[in-house]
């Protein structure tokens, strides 16, 4: 893309037109990489329309966006300037357009240097960047198993292996020992080290254990080196020895980007060198958006010492950690805390991978691996018949079992919360699964998948407790596992599976069950499905707007209106559950950890299997946003005797949703809003914010990629979304899945091209994904991040608008047009206006009459106050463009009523 350079005059040889012109800048002088800034201007007889922003060095320096937000100031202009991907000294110029003429410029210097560890850089990016996304674990209803699929692991992971060293600890040069290293990270990850006879890898680990639906690839690169010393990007407080400090993911892929195309890659590990003093990393996983010459990237990162599982913890091995750690980029959590004295210790990789256990039934099924008709399924949370069968199990590292048998038992307590049986037989081709506490033996598990905000009182699986027979949750040929539901109305009720017949091809598994009779009234959590991550499916906020539009404002808040919260609440159990109360609370706009406020709880009853929609009023203030929480306290039958509900794990869901529109004009609109940031532990930690978005013609910032928040602190982190085509021309744009558009590129495919981009991309909302991690302080030293919370945005994009005029007048009219810089004002012809009649006296509660009317072909309105506006005594009336498809919403003025 072809720049003409700007004119350096001196001043006494400015052309006449320049006369008595200045710009003076206000801008800071060192940058993190990825970052933004404001550049505030002092302008003396010119305008910002004279005016061109240019960094001359191109994307790896900056680009500048002329959007402009609510905080911009006339009086005091500004730009943002979003900073580059290559660390350096570079130049800000302004050029005064007419001329060509620079009057002013200053030198900015880009780093990957971070010192504050209380607050991290600020990110900007644009393009395609993947956010956080699960499935949905569980329905609400009877059919079919649940956890089937929810973290869908297929293909092939794509890693790169980085040889990063620091200061004060660098590689060797020998090359034969260079060589050495690398071919011993390869061997581990990929190619297969020698044990016991067998060729033993993480890939040929994931191989075998997804049943060939899930690969391994690697490409190894480096060394390369970073400028400071280990203690610049590894922490060195007692406890936290080798963890990564907030800068070291993106100096680290930033080292690295001149070697790696970060297209061809999902997972980086970092293998750092060790340091003066034998400082080594602690393995760690993590993720973010980083920013590379490649656009900003969606990447998961592993950090590893050199040294792992040789000179420093030769009890360990690279290939087992890097299974553990990639089950955390594949969105497992760890299962080994906290301690509740049943975790599954080494029948998981998640709990203790050291002797490559398989993936437990669960994990298998979430990621996609284990079919859900592999599975006999018992949900005696319906109740119903009493049970009295025998299933034959097969190995579960079998893969899909034979005619006549299944790979696992499901067994419902209640929505989200079940039981897993699985057998599980160690085949000799294979490398896990060799060393189980006792082979050829059934495993129960309890598995409550509901998702909860950390800290988590329990991990995900854990095995069944001990029995009375003390029998417990590893059985073989005559041992069982057995319950007695002490509660039920039809007691005593009794669950029981025993095993028999174990041969190294099958497992017999005889269950009992009595009749079941009890309540549960439930509410399913997030996703409320794909691009609903962070809505529940039974929470539903509604009001006058979205009624009115529900294509584009379904379930979105009305800050300052009436709005009302409805929970859709279940009872799936069989017993009728009478006065069933229902609480609702509102928290800011939060990824987590944020304090709540009640509203008005309701309560009503429920039939057995039936469905009844909780409700409650909600007035927000006009300048806010906000998530939804719904909570059912622990729900029981008074006695005697008492009769319990099934399960207590599928009672609170919540929704963290809101809409912008970013205005298209001359120039655009930036959209601000705030998410509010929370530590729930009892120490200090480090939260993570990571965002991702779906549409390459916007832009997101994010304030802070990172927050150390003491305990129960709460920090608002500034969230803003911009649209902006013009970025295709500016820096290359992640497009996700299909590479990467970048215009300078003389390679670039011809049939990708902005027209193209623009066209496929404009009408499609932007879905900005906002999620939380949070390292655990209890963990010494956390080895990775855990899944706090999130919240969803959507961004579209529309012509600015305006009411052009606003009356009450007997009638009330106006005129909506488009908000351009236009001397002929445009009337806009599509859409409708709602026109809102007031009464404020209570100001909790005001009453409020909503009138809406279609706008005609020139953008005007006229319409009768209503009848039921004079009945409230309206004393205020204010109009709302709700806009067509293309066009930006508005607000009229506020005009009092007179009499």
């Amino acid at each position: 893309m072809l720049v003409i350079p700007g004119r350096r005059v001196p001043k006494k040889d400015l052309p006449p037109i320049l006369f008595r012109k200045r710009v003076t800048l206000d801008m800071g002088d060192t940058f993190f990489v990825g970052a933004y800034t404001k550049v505030f201007l002092k302008l003396r007889g010119l305008t910002m329309d004279d005016l061109e922003f240019r960094v001359p060095d191109g994307p790896k320096a900056g680009v500048v966006s002329l959007c402009r937000d609510a905080d911009y100031d006339p009086t005091r202009p500004d730009v943002m300037l979003c900073i580059g991907y290559e660390p350096g000294t570079y130049v800000f110029q302004v050029i005064e357009r007419s001329t060509n003429i620079i009057m002013a410029e200053q030198k900015f210097r880009v780093t990957t240097d971070w010192p504050d560890q209380k607050a991290g850089p600020s990110l900007s990016f644009a393009g395609i960047s993947q956010e956080y996304v699960s499935g949905p674990a569980w329905g609400g209803g009877p059919a079919g198993p649940q956890n089937v699929n929810v973290l869908p692991a297929t293909g092939t992971r794509r890693l790169a292996v980085l040889l990063i060293d620091t200061a004060d600890g660098r590689y060797t040069t020998d090359v034969p020992t260079l060589d050495g290293i690398r071919t011993r990270w390869m061997n581990e990850i990929i190619n297969g080290v020698s044990v016991g006879g067998n060729m033993v890898s993480a890939r040929q680990f994931y191989r075998e254990v997804s049943y060939g639906n899930f690969d391994l690839s690697a490409d190894i690169f480096g060394p390369v080196s970073l400028p400071n010393n280990w203690n610049t990007y590894f922490d060195t407080a007692a406890g936290k020895v080798g963890w990564p400090l907030t800068a070291f993911g993106q100096a680290g892929i930033t080292a690295g980007d001149s070697l790696i195309n970060y297209n061809n890659y999902d997972t980086i590990i970092f293998v750092s060198e060790q340091a003066t003093g034998s400082m080594n990393a602690w393995p760690y996983g993590w993720g973010g958006t980083f920013s590379t010459a490649e656009g900003s990237k969606s990447l998961a990162l592993i950090s590893m010492p050199r040294e792992w599982g040789a000179g420093f913890r030769s009890d360990r091995s690279v290939r087992a950690t890097v299974v553990h750690e990639l089950g955390h980029n594949l969105g497992l959590g760890d299962q080994y805390k906290p301690d509740a004295g049943r975790n599954m210790g080494n029948w998981d990789p998640m709990a203790s991978e050291d002797n490559l256990p398989h993936f437990s039934i669960a994990h298998r099924m979430m990621l996609g691996w284990v079919q859900g008709g592999w599975l006999k399924t018992y949900n005696f949370a319906n109740g119903g018949t009493p049970i009295n069968e025998t299933i034959s199990l097969s190995p579960i590292e079998a893969g899909a079992p034979p005619a006549g048998r299944q790979t696992g038992i499901e067994v419902r307590l209640a929505d989200g919360w079940n039981y897993y049986v699985e057998y599980r037989s160690g085949q000799s081709t294979h490398i896990g699964d060799r060393n189980l506490d006792t082979n050829n033996a059934v495993l129960v598990t309890d598995v409550d998948s509901t998702p909860g905000d950390a800290p988590i009182s329990r991990p995900i699986i854990l095995r069944v407790p001990n029995d009375s027979d003390g029998d417990g949750s590893v059985l073989t040929n005559g041992l069982d596992y057995r319950e007695t539901d002490t509660t039920d109305p039809t007691f005593p009720t009794d669950f029981k599976m025993s095993v028999s017949n174990i041969t190294s091809s099958k497992a017999d598994i005889k269950v009992e069950y009595g009749v079941n009779s009890r309540p549960d009234p439930a509410i399913r959590p997030w996703p409320a499905g794909p691009g609903r991550q962070w809505q529940s499916p039974d929470i539903e906020v509604q009001n006058t707007r979205n009624l009115a539009d529900p294509t584009n404002w379904f379930n979105v808040p009305w800050a300052g209106n009436p709005n009302t919260v409805i929970a859709r609440v279940k009872n799936n159990g069989n017993l009728a559950a009478p006065n069933v109360r229902v609480e609702f609370y509102v928290k800011n706009f939060n990824v987590g950890g944020a304090p709540e406020t009640p509203l008005p709880a309701d309560t009503r009853s429920i039939p057995a299997g039936g469905t009844v929609n909780f409700q409650t009023a909600w007035n927000p203030p006009g300048n806010g946003h906000y998530c939804i929480i719904v909570r059912i306290p622990g729900y029981f039958l008074p006695g005697p005797p008492p009769v319990i509900e099934m399960s207590v794990f599928n009672n609170e869901a919540q929704s963290n949703y809101d809409r912008f529109i970013s205005a298209s004009a001359s120039p655009a609109s930036r959209e601000i809003t705030f998410v509010e940031v929370g530590n729930p532990y009892d120490k200090a930690t480090r939260v993570f914010v990571r965002p991702g978005q779906t549409n390459p013609l916007y832009r997101t910032y994010v304030e802070h990629t990172s927050l150390t928040l003491e305990p129960g602190e709460t920090r608002k982190v500034k969230i803003m979304f911009e649209y902006d085509h013009t970025n295709l021309y500016k820096t290359p744009i992640s497009l996700g899945p299909d590479g990467t558009y970048d215009i300078f590129n003389r390679r670039q495919d011809n049939r990708t091209n902005p027209d193209r981009i623009i066209k496929k991309f404009r009408p499609v909302p932007n879905r900005v994904g906002l999620a939380a991690f949070i390292d655990d302080p209890n963990e010494t030293p956390p080895h990775t991040v855990e899944l706090l919370s999130g919240a969803q945005i959507e961004v579209v994009t529309g012509r600015k608008t305006r009411f052009e005029y606003f009356y009450l007048d007997g009638p009330v009219g106006g005129r909506i047009i488009e908000d351009t810089q236009s001397r002929q004002a445009q009337g806009v012809g599509h859409g409708r206006v709602l026109i809102s009649f007031r009464n404020d006296e209570d100001r909790d509660n005001p009453r409020v009459v909503y009138e809406e009317t279609r706008l005609d072909w020139d953008g005007r309105f006229v319409v009768k106050v209503p009848e039921k506006a004079l009945a409230i005594k309206y004393q205020t009336v204010q109009g709302y463009y709700l806009p067509a498809p293309d066009f930006g919403d508005c607000y009229s003025e506020v005009i009092e009523r007179r009499g």
